[in-house]
């Protein structure tokens, strides 16, 4: 039980961690794409 918890604390935090980077990254690049499109 315990191991089972311990990775489960693993992948939780990895897929927030993913989660994290890819909102951060859609934001970016939204505002790269907005400052590159407008004139």
């Amino acid at each position: 039980m315990q191991r089972a918890n311990k990775q489960f604390k693993r992948d939780s935090a990895r897929v927030a961690f993913l989660v994290c980077v890819g909102f951060g990254a859609e934001v970016l690049c939204g505002n790269i794409g907005i400052a590159c499109f407008t004139p």
